[in-house]
């Protein structure tokens, strides 16, 4: 994984570029699952170059940002410079090299998508976490809205393992995995990891390039807010929050 965000042909912050709708519903779900808690420590897993570590570290008294990848380690330590109490440290989500049983609050965010089997992740996370600590864990839902309606129309079920989205050639080219995973699997995987799941949110709700373009994203935004939690109790969107506790 760390070699696709590495290669200097690609820049994951350059993705970002024009996608304030959902780095923002995004921003809504953590305030959200996050809100009146207070943490003495926390780590963002897979966290990039630091996009949304700012909105766990207001929580906590220090922080850390687990990166394999060394160009996202290096813009995350520059983004995040004038942030106190934040550590940027080289690592994977199955090998974070944190101690046992460190860490209050883990997010997992944009991640799992690249990882047809979580399960080694879910257990290193137990393994950092404190007894009731806390994982804001996000993943790419094969049972969205869309997806249902596309199935009922083809009469083809949806599947709860892993669905690749990548293109056949892609896949021949072995490059990096991207899937997306079933809400009922995830929960179950969880759940034999030891982890209970005490809130869900749908996000992104309303990523559509034309709803994007109709209304304006203030009212998009509103929308979210007030939907994410009722959506979220059927798995409706594109992307779902889970908030789970160490059991």
């Amino acid at each position: 994984m760390a070699a696709h965000y590495d290669d200097p042909q690609y820049s994951y912050s350059q993705y970002w570029k024009g996608r304030d709708y959902e780095h923002l519903s995004e921003v809504i779900a953590i305030n959200s699952l996050l809100v009146d808690k207070k943490f003495t420590s926390s780590v963002d897993i897979g966290g990039g170059f630091g996009r949304l570590t700012p909105f766990i570290s207001k929580h906590s008294k220090k922080t850390v940002v687990v990166e394999p990848s060394n160009k996202l380690r290096f813009q995350a330590s520059k983004n995040l410079h004038p942030l106190p109490n934040i550590r940027v440290l080289p690592g994977t989500a199955q090998a974070t090299t944190l101690p046992n049983s460190s860490q209050d609050l883990a997010m997992f965010i944009r991640v799992i998508h690249h990882l047809p089997d979580p399960l080694p992740a879910f257990n290193e996370i137990h393994r950092i976490l404190k007894p009731g600590g806390l994982l804001i864990l996000e993943f790419a839902n094969s049972h969205h809205f869309k997806a249902r309606i596309q199935s009922w129309i083809t009469g083809q079920p949806i599947l709860l393992v892993p669905i690749e989205k990548r293109s056949q050639i892609n896949i021949k080219r072995h490059t990096i995995p991207f899937v997306n995973h079933s809400p009922q699997t995830i929960i179950k995987l969880l759940n034999k990891t030891g982890f209970s799941v005490i809130n869900q949110l749908s996000v992104s709700n309303f990523r559509s390039p034309l709803i994007k373009q109709v209304i304006p994203q203030p009212t998009l935004l509103g929308l979210e807010k007030s939907l994410q939690s009722l959506l979220g109790k059927i798995f409706f969107g594109p992307s779902i929050f889970l908030l789970a506790q160490k059991t």
